[in-house]
């Protein structure tokens, strides 16, 4: 019997897993793939969002977590020696007629106590980065943006939760989970059976599957949208050293130029509503809108370097903000659903999150005498 099963081993699910290894209690993590981080976390921008780039109109939880979240990995990824690019970020105006609009989103950032913003003229952006589009205006620099490396975060952080009396079990995808005697049996299609008092659910773009197996009318639906990317081969590191963000849209954050720490550069990602949460499919349409927006922004872009092409699905849901609750029909089976982005900035304060927020008054819980806060062996 455990007391806290977590199906799904991206990094929200790990961090949960390492955030519930700290207390009293049995904490299991099921992932369905071979691996952890295999699907979404290692499939996305591998951002760490600025704060100013998730303001409160994104969604009250997004902008909270999210600047949470960005503090933590100051730290985090230091200790745990996750592989970083901390060389920052800057949002551009394009044109003359954007300009208003960046300092609009400068004045927000400040008056929400967000001092690390700064006004950089064309020329003080052209210095710092030749290759941006000449016809660009002005930007923002935010220096608390960067890149990490997602699959050496999630197995860093799992192995902190397994040091720490965490179990995570891979290549166990659910198959139904039944609920009596305040006991959930959670069975898998390997043929095995795991019963918990509690079910944590972050299992991201198949976040309404695992909620219809018990909630007869899930409070989300998901509304997945596909994310394409082009990488740049780390031959051409010295290309843009910062993460580079058009002004956000309707459609989201934009297609962006991200340098990463091992020297590669991701452009991207589009944004293609979708039914599939399983399909990624690569089309000439994602490659076109990727190569006409990051030519709006740089210069001499090596499109030639181009040496992978990948997909992702966000695991979007019909509601602006993460839903991050309580199930109403079974208080002890907890919804992480909606973790798009910024799900990997947000991802160690959800995890404080659904354990101080959601489970702790519900339930006081006990923490361990002997906390291993870093360790991995």
């Amino acid at each position: 019997m455990y007391d806290f099963l977590i199906i799904g081993g991206g990094v929200v699910g790990t961090f949960i897993a390492r955030e519930l290894s700290h207390y009293e209690g049995k904490t299991l993590l099921l992932e369905k793939e071979s691996d952890l981080s295999q699907v979404q976390t290692t499939h996305n921008s591998a951002l760490v969002h600025p704060p100013a780039m998730i303001p409160p109109e994104k969604g009250e939880l997004k902008s909270r977590l999210a600047r949470q979240g960005n503090e933590i990995y100051q730290t985090v990824a230091a200790k745990f020696d996750v592989p970083v690019n901390k060389g920052g970020a800057f949002l551009i105006a394009k044109n003359e007629a954007e300009i208003e609009t960046l300092l609009e989103i400068e004045k927000a950032a400040r008056e929400r106590g967000i001092d690390e913003v700064r006004y950089l003229s064309k020329e003080e952006l052209l210095a710092k980065e030749p290759n941006l589009n000449d016809e660009i205006a002005a930007g923002l620099e935010m220096p608390s943006g960067m890149s990490a490396d997602t699959s050496v975060l999630t197995k860093k952080i799992a192995a902190n939760a397994v040091k720490n009396g965490a179990e995570i079990v891979t290549g166990e995808k659910v198959r139904s989970i039944e609920f009596a005697d305040d006991v959930f049996t959670v069975k898998t299609e390997s043929g095995k059976s795991y019963q918990s008092r509690y079910v944590l659910n972050a299992a991201g773009a198949h976040n309404e599957t695992i909620a219809r197996m018990i909630e007869e009318d899930p409070p989300y639906r998901m509304r997945p949208h596909r994310g394409e990317y082009m990488v740049l081969d780390a031959s051409e590191k010295n290309f843009m050293r910062h993460i580079i963000y058009p002004l956000p849209s309707k459609k989201g954050k934009g297609i962006l130029i991200i340098p990463q720490p091992d020297g590669t550069t991701r452009l991207g990602p589009t944004s293609t509503y979708q039914e599939s949460v399983d399909d990624t499919p690569l089309t000439e349409e994602g490659a076109q809108e990727i190569r006409s927006e990051i030519a709006s922004l740089a210069k001499n872009v090596p499109f030639d370097k181009v040496y992978r092409e990948y997909s992702g699905v966000r695991s979007s849901i019909n509601q602006d903000d993460f839903y991050i609750r309580a199930s109403k029909e079974y208080p002890s089976f907890i919804h992480v659903a909606g973790i798009d982005s910024p799900g990997v900035t947000s991802s160690p304060a959800i995890a404080k999150y659904v354990v101080e927020e959601i489970i702790i008054p519900q339930e006081p819980l006990q923490k361990k005498g002997n906390v291993y806060l870093y360790d991995t062996e």
